[in-house]
């Protein structure tokens, strides 16, 4: 085998023979060039590159800014007013007194007080005929197994209906302001 440099690649490997006078060149720490110089069987001089390439880092995606909504505020309903007759509202007040037996003036007492037969009266987060706040009749339409739908509290015949329930379970004392005025 002639003295001459040679070498070899093999994919993922590379082996080079130098020959041991080569060796003395080098002294203990020092730094070889990442490129090498090698001289091939035909005369052909070949660099070898050491550096290992880096790779490129893949660029991540940049989110895309979105419009943040604007919370709107959800307009309160607006009663629809129910054209009722004194005589439906006579005939709904005797009609629950009777299914609840409550006392039917008390239950009328109450209305008139509370807002004097209107149906679509509101003060504050209370509403309809007998003043309910929307938990107070969602709670006890919820034990009458009715729709507890508060906007039913402006429909007179609801309103009545939910009234004699509560004044049959709870008593008069549901309308502490009115309840006991004659």
């Amino acid at each position: 085998m002639p003295r001459e440099k040679i070498g070899w690649l093999i994919p993922g490997l590379i082996i080079v023979i130098l020959p041991l006078s080569t060796l003395r060149l080098f002294r203990k720490g020092d730094v070889l060039s990442s490129q090498a110089p090698l001289a091939a069987s035909d005369g052909r001089r070949i660099v070898l590159d050491f550096n290992t390439p880096t790779p490129t880092p893949t660029p991540s995606p940049t989110p895309t800014p979105t419009d943040t909504p604007t919370p709107t505020s959800t307009p309160s309903p607006t009663p629809t007013p129910v054209p009722i007759t004194s005589q439906q509202l006579d005939a709904w007040f005797t009609q629950y007194a009777n299914h609840f037996s409550v006392d039917r003036s008390l239950l009328w007492r109450i209305a008139v007080c509370e807002t004097g037969l209107r149906p679509n009266a509101t003060n504050g987060i209370y509403a309809g005929m007998f003043q309910f706040s929307a938990n107070t009749w969602k709670t006890n339409r919820l034990r009458m197994n009715v729709d507890p739908n508060a906007d039913l509290r402006f429909n007179p015949e609801e309103s009545i209906r939910t009234a004699a329930f509560l004044l049959s379970t709870r008593g008069p004392g549901a309308w502490p302001n009115c309840s006991l005025r004659k």
